[in-house]
């Protein structure tokens, strides 16, 4: 009675694999990915140039890996060095340019103009610009030995420091609060 009982349960099984009988599922699924790549932000000086205000004052450029430097002189009263250079954005995403400007030393005016800051002479910070990805804005910087001098800056020495910070994001925040 149990061979049967087995037989016959074997049976049924077999019957209702081959037959397609019994329980069956529909199955469907669909993948989504996101993939993410990091954009790059970095600036560059390029396409520099001087004007000088007398031939025996010389107004030259250093460069280095993000910087540059130009050393001017001698300078008698009302001489001058203008530097002429681009800002530009190397990078692949648009960047909000900041300039900050410091000068240090008695005796010599400056002045400093570009989009990101015109104001000759006066005040040392300026504002954010936005420059594009591949984009350029000219830059200005003039460093002069007061013209009214009496003799007392003979031999003076001053700087003026130009530094130009880029900033792209949103400084943080998830724009979805994750």
């Amino acid at each position: 009675m149990v061979a049967k009982a087995l037989w016959a349960s074997v049976l049924v099984v077999s019957l209702l694999a081959v037959g397609g009988m019994g329980f069956a599922a529909f199955t469907a699924s669909y993948q989504i990915n996101i993939n993410g790549t990091a954009g790059t932000l970095s600036l560059a000086i390029t396409n520099d140039s001087t004007v000088v205000s007398n031939s025996y004052v010389g107004c030259w450029g250093t460069w280095g890996t993000n910087w540059v430097n130009f050393t001017a002189g001698p300078f008698a009263p009302g001489d001058y060095c203008i530097v002429f250079a681009n800002v530009t954005n190397t990078g692949n995403i648009p960047a909000a340019v900041h300039e900050h400007a410091t000068q240090q030393g008695a005796c010599f005016l400056w002045a400093v103009n570009s989009p990101g800051h015109s104001n000759p002479g006066g005040s040392n910070t300026g504002h954010n610009t936005m420059l594009q990805p591949g984009a350029s804005w000219p830059f200005i910087g003039v460093l002069e030995l007061n013209p009214a001098d009496n003799n007392t800056c003979q031999g003076a020495v001053s700087s003026l420091q130009v530094t130009f910070t880029a900033t792209a994001g949103n400084n943080g925040t998830s724009v979805y609060g994750l």
